[in-house]
């Protein structure tokens, strides 16, 4: 067994906490390949999400392709279907022959904003949403990501 100093331990535990520093920052794009490639500032900053199952909604929107549903024609359509009832489109763009959304739902009763951003193909026989991801700005956050919230509780007096 071999002891470490205090300073060894110290530097150690520094060049670990550097390390992880480094690999957040180089982490940031994460969420690059589903994100415009123009310059917009009304494209939210996400910097992690968490993956949402799509299996289970594409075969609910083969059916509708199928019935001729409206809703399953138009991706901004399959955008607000998916998300629900609480959430608002606030931006859609084209790339690489996909459609990209951006869904938000604001916060409510202490809970983060939302952010759904869904990335949809589309196909001879209709459109399917090939990745969902989701993530949440905390009060005092100037992005997007998955990262814990302090939840604030309030009071009634």
């Amino acid at each position: 067994m071999v002891l470490m100093s205090k300073r060894e331990f110290s530097m150690k535990h520094s060049v670990f906490w550097w390390l992880a520093g480094i690999s957040t920052i180089l982490s940031i794009n994460v969420y690059a390949a589903l994100a415009p490639s123009s310059d917009d500032s009304d494209t939210p900053m996400v910097l992690s999400y968490a993956v949402q199952p799509v299996n289970q909604f594409n075969k609910a929107l083969q059916k509708a392709t199928q019935e001729n549903d409206s809703w399953a024609e138009n991706p901004t359509a399959i955008s607000k279907r998916y998300s629900g009832a609480e959430f608002e489109l606030i931006k859609s763009s084209q790339q690489d022959g996909k459609v990209i959304t951006y869904n938000m739902r604001p916060s409510k009763n202490g809970h983060p904003q939302l952010l759904l951003i869904l990335s949809l193909d589309k196909h001879a026989h209709g459109w399917t949403v090939s990745k969902a991801g989701l993530s949440w700005r905390c009060e005092d956050d100037a992005f997007y990501g998955t990262n814990n919230c302090q939840m604030q509780h309030k009071n009634a007096q």
